[in-house]
């Protein structure tokens, strides 16, 4: 599961790229954790395809 999170932080895109990386270190030292709280929260924060 943690892998699925990071595979699909590391492909999409932030308004703020700040915000990447903080996930980016979540998910890497908090696994399982890290992962539960991106697909939760973190992935509301990527932007849409409809505003690129």
């Amino acid at each position: 599961m943690w892998l699925w999170a990071l595979v699909d932080l590391l492909t999409s895109e932030f308004e703020d790229s700040i915000n990447k990386l903080i996930w980016v270190l979540v998910i890497v030292f908090l696994p399982v954790l890290g992962a539960i709280l991106y697909l939760l929260i973190g992935r509301k924060q990527k932007t849409s395809a409809l505003t690129r």
